[in-house]
C-alpha cells in the first residue's frame, strides 16, 4: 500500500473511533495479549502503550506483540512518548505530552504517514494543537487520576472548551468510566480515552462494552433527533396538498406567461423585429408548462421555475448595482426580497416532494 494511503486510512480510523484504551505491558496485572484481545472485542479503537519502566528494546518487543493482536482485530496501536520505537515497531502513533520531544521534531522523525497525539490541559494548549502537525488530542485529566499523580484535575469545563472550539479529534481522558462517562458525553465529549476502567476491570471485555454502549447510544439518539427534526419539516405532500408557496409560483408563471404573450403580440416595435413573435411564443410555451406542471405537483417544473427565478434575482442584483436612483434601488431590492423568499419556501416544497419519493420507494 502506497505511504499516503497508509496515512490516510489511520487518521480516517481515527476520525470513526469511540473508545482508546491507555494501558502499560501488564495491565491490572495480567498477561497484555488477552486483556487486548477482550477490550477491542468489547469496543476499543485505539490502543495506547504507556509504559515508563522499559528499555527501548523492551518496549519495542511488547509493541510488537500488541501490534499483531490490533492488526489482527482492527484496533490502531499507539506508543506513548517514544517516536523512535513506534517508528520502529509499526505501530500507527505516537502520542506525546506538553513537556515531551516537540511535536515538530517527533513529525520530522517519524513521517507524514504516522498519528500523532497531544495531551492537553488548559484551553490555549487546545488552541495551539490546532495550528501544530498533530492528529488528535487528549483533553484532561477530567477526574483526579493516580496514573497522573500531582496533575490537578481540570472538571468538564475543558471539555465543554473543546467542544466548542478544538480543530482537532479529541478524548476526554482522566477517571473516566461507567458510573461517570454520561456526564462526559453531556459535555460533549464523544471520544474517551480510558486507563483503570478497562485495565483494573474484573472483565475488560463487559467494562469496554458498557463505555461503547453509552457513547454509541449517544450517537444513535442525537442521529434519531436529527432525522426527526427532518422528516418533521420534510412532511410528505399530502394528497392533492399544494402548499402556499407552490400556488404562488403557479400563479406567478401564469401571468408571466400570459403577459409575455400579449406583450409580443401588441408591442408593434417588438414586432417588426424577426423572430419576436416565435420567442415571446415559445417563452409563453415554456412558462405555461412550468404553471401546469407545479400545479400537477411535478418536481422538474418546481425545480425549473427555480432556475428562472435564480436568473431573475442576478439579473435583478446587476441591475441595482446600476440603478442612478433610489426609487430603482428599491424596486431592486423588493424583488430581489420577494423571489428570494419565493425561492426558498419552493426549496422546501421540493424537499417535501422528495421525502414523498423516498417513503414511497421504502414501500415499495
Amino acid at each position: 500500500m502506497p505511504t499516503h494511503d497508509i496515512g490516510a486510512g489511520r487518521r480516517a480510523r481515527l476520525a470513526a473511533a469511540r473508545l482508546y484504551l491507555v494501558c502499560d505491558s501488564q495491565p491490572g496485572g495480567r498477561e497484555l495479549s488477552g486483556v487486548l484481545r477482550a477490550a477491542i472485542a468489547g469496543g476499543v479503537n485505539i490502543v495506547q502503550l504507556r509504559e515508563k519502566r522499559l528499555s527501548d528494546r523492551e518496549l519495542t518487543e511488547v509493541v510488537h506483540t500488541a501490534r499483531t493482536i490490533c492488526v489482527q482485530l482492527g484496533a490502531l496501536l499507539i506508543v506513548n512518548d517514544r517516536p523512535t520505537v513506534a517508528l520502529e515497531a509499526g505501530a500507527d502513533g505516537v502520542h506525546v505530552g506538553q513537556q515531551d520531544v516537540p511535536v515538530a521534531q517527533v513529525r520530522e522523525l517519524v513521517g507524514p504517514d504516522m498519528l500523532i497525539g497531544l495531551s492537553t490541559h488548559v484551553p490555549a494548549e487546545i488552541d495551539h494543537a490546532g495550528m501544530a502537525d498533530v492528529d488528535y488530542i487528549g483533553v484532561g485529566p477530567v477526574h483526579a487520576t493516580p496514573t497522573k499523580p500531582g496533575r490537578p484535575a481540570v472538571g468538564l469545563e475543558l471539555v465543554r472548551y473543546a467542544t466548542g472550539h478544538s480543530r482537532l479529534p479529541f478524548f476526554a481522558i482522566g477517571g473516566i468510566d461507567g458510573d461517570n462517562i454520561e456526564a462526559a458525553i453531556e459535555a460533549g465529549a464523544r471520544r474517551v480515552a480510558v486507563v483503570r476502567a478497562i485495565a483494573d476491570a474484573t472483565n475488560p471485555e463487559v467494562a469496554a462494552r458498557t463505555l461503547r454502549k453509552a457513547l454509541d447510544s449517544d450517537t444513535r439518539s442525537r442521529a434519531q433527533l436529527r432525522d426527526e427534526r427532518a422528516r418533521a419539516v420534510l412532511t410528505p405532500l399530502a394528497e392533492g396538498e399544494r402548499p402556499t408557496a407552490l400556488l404562488v409560483a403557479v400563479a406567478v408563471a401564469a401571468l408571466l406567461a400570459i403577459g409575455v404573450l400579449v406583450g409580443a403580440l401588441t408591442i408593434h416595435n417588438l414586432r417588426s423585429h424577426g423572430g419576436s413573435v416565435p420567442g415571446g411564443v415559445f417563452l409563453t410555451v415554456v412558462l405555461a408548462a412550468l404553471a401546469v406542471g407545479m400545479y400537477r405537483r411535478r418536481y422538474w417544473a418546481v425545480l425549473g421555475f427555480e432556475a428562472l427565478l435564480a436568473f431573475q434575482i442576478l439579473v435583478t442584483s446587476l441591475a441595482l448595482v446600476i440603478a442612478t436612483t433610489i426609487l430603482a434601488a428599491a424596486a431592486c431590492l423588493l424583488s430581489i426580497g420577494l423571489s428570494g423568499w419565493l425561492f426558498w419556501k419552493l426549496v422546501r416544497v421540493m424537499g417535501r416532494m422528495q421525502a414523498g419519493e423516498r417513503d414511497a420507494g421504502e414501500l415499495r
